[in-house]
């Protein structure tokens, strides 16, 4: 049971490997949010630039593969972090 739950897994995210970049960019997204509720505003910072640099390679790819689809679905992660990201600078530099 176990092993062919692992094997459609597997061939999910072969099949369909933008959804899981794109998961992956989230985690690193929110393990930021979770740093920012903690005052860790550079941890949080760092945290939300990896999830960046992750979905602009998912972007590249989905460019070098011709998956069009992903590359609109990646653009609309991509805005929603880097907003976020300009958010919290701009909240830091009021409170400076």
């Amino acid at each position: 049971m176990q092993i062919a739950l692992q094997s459609t897994w597997t061939d999910l995210l072969a099949g369909h490997w933008v959804i899981g970049g794109i998961l992956s960019s989230l985690v690193w997204f929110f393990a930021g949010r979770q740093s920012l509720s903690n005052n860790s505003v550079d941890s949080a910072i760092g945290w939300q630039s990896g999830a960046v640099i992750t979905i602009l390679i998912v972007c590249t790819w989905t460019v070098i593969k011709g998956e069009w689809l992903g590359f609109v679905c990646g653009l609309a992660v991509l805005y929603f972090e880097i907003l976020s990201i300009r958010r919290i600078l701009t909240s830091q530099n009021r409170q400076k």
